[in-house]
């Protein structure tokens, strides 16, 4: 064999192996990096409980008067069926005082010791929330004295037991000086043939 054949022979393998080498440590920089975003994705997934007990109104208040209510209308179909610690319960029951009207909260004596006898109760008679709807269509802001009002009405399906009632939940919403939407109480009918 000559001496420029015995050479292409070598370049021809160095070229080989230096272009195994760089397949092979891009398929590992490609894996590794796959399995940190998998890992950090399952890192993330919260639980019903905790995407409530992280929220703060402070950075992410709710914009209108039908976010507000869904996130009542939420935060109460998580208490009545997750299993959550008094801590989480706390911090539930912080976020619901957060988008409550002072006026409102100032007339609740026992809160949150109230909801938490009534969330109690509902446990023991086997209630929950199963479905709920924000109907935005029956939004109507209209300005009182000045003020800024909202109505908004949620049909709310509340099981007991094996039977389910659907509900009609009309909310009063007040804008506070910070131009936040605060829900400044409700009333409940049962829901009609029709509206069902």
């Amino acid at each position: 064999m000559d001496e420029s054949t015995k050479n292409g022979i070598i370049k021809a393998i160095v070229i080989m192996v230096l272009a195994a080498l760089i397949v092979v440590s891009v398929f590992v920089i490609l894996t590794r990096n796959r399995k940190g975003t998998n890992t950090t994705t399952e890192e993330l997934e919260l639980t019903e409980v905790q995407k409530i007990t992280t929220i703060d109104l402070s950075k992410s208040y709710p914009k209108t008067p039908p976010t507000v209510v869904d996130l009542y209308a939420h935060t109460m179909k998580v208490l009545y069926k997750e299993s959550y610690t008094d801590e989480e319960f706390e911090k539930m029951a912080s976020v619901l005082s957060g988008i409550f009207d002072s006026e409102f909260l100032q007339a609740q004596q026992s809160w949150p010791s109230g909801l938490k006898s009534e969330v109690e109760q509902k446990k023991k008679d086997d209630c929950s929330i199963p479905k709920y709807e924000v109907l935005t269509s029956d939004l109507q802001e209209k300005r009182d004295n000045g003020e800024e009002i909202a109505n908004v009405v949620a049909k709310f399906h509340i099981r007991t037991g094996t039977h389910t009632t659907p509900y009609n939940y009309l909310f009063v919403l007040r804008k506070d000086s910070n131009g936040l939407w605060k829900i400044m109480g409700w009333t409940v009918s049962e829901a009609t043939d029709t509206e069902q």
